[in-house]
């Protein structure tokens, strides 16, 4: 009945598929094959590690001093492929369930690698109050509550805070990447963080300069080690 009343679309190629066991699809079984997966969760200084540390040539030392244990992408991202689609049907028309559904995919086929080893914490990257009210949802926290509930890992919305309502990094280039998101972040409690190791999650990195800004602010979290996962590597 609620596929009569109410038909749901896959959100890479648009055809209709029928919910599942009681729920509605996101994606549908062909489209989820054709996923372009990178297969980082076994690439060690693979792509994604290297954007966030903006140092290839230093990548052992950078990554002693962020203390980031590892860094990975589920997917590419490229304009005009399907999965571009995809991702802007979840973060602008109404549909964060693609974010649950494609984070609890990446969990189920990379928890068999280290990838997510000893995690204790999720923390999905946070949206600006203004922007949250806007859209009604992070899609970061759905990719990042998917993975929770794979793993059975708690998601942390609390102590991490976006304090300035940046312009979208999509309309910005070069440096005004990084001028755009500086200081934009700020934390609370950090104590309540100390020795934890946190996954840090976002749905899409192109040059890697919000993840850094987040981090960054993220170092007052003493002793805590940070694994980053995005749910899109850019091309």
């Amino acid at each position: 009945m609620i596929d009569l009343l109410l038909p749901h679309t896959c959100g890479m190629c648009g055809r209709h598929i029928q919910s599942r066991n009681g729920e509605r699809a996101e994606i549908c079984d062909e489209c989820i094959k054709a996923l372009p997966r990178t297969e980082q969760a076994t690439l060690k200084q693979n792509s994604t590690e290297m954007t966030v540390l903006d140092q290839p040539a230093q990548i052992v030392r950078a990554a002693k001093t962020a203390h980031l244990q590892r860094a990975g992408a589920f997917l590419f991202y490229e304009k005009q492929h399907p999965v571009q689609r995809l991702i802007h049907l979840m973060k602008y028309a109404d549909r964060p369930e693609i974010g649950r559904t494609l984070g609890r995919l990446a969990a189920q086929e990379w928890r068999d690698s280290d990838f997510f080893d000893e995690i204790d914490i999720i923390i999905p990257i946070p949206l600006h109050s203004k922007r949250l009210r806007e859209r009604g949802y992070n899609q970061s926290e759905f990719i990042a509550r998917g993975i929770g509930e794979v793993l059975g890992i708690e998601v942390d919305t609390t102590h991490v805070f976006r304090i300035r309502n940046t312009p979208k990094q999509a309309l910005q280039s070069g440096d005004s990447r990084k001028q755009n998101v500086a200081d934009a972040f700020a934390v609370l409690h950090p104590e309540q963080m100390y020795h934890k190791h946190i996954l840090l999650v976002d749905d899409l990195i192109t040059t890697g300069e919000t993840m850094r800004a987040c981090l960054n602010a993220m170092k007052a979290f003493r002793g805590a080690t940070f694994t980053v996962f995005t749910l899109c590597k850019a091309l």
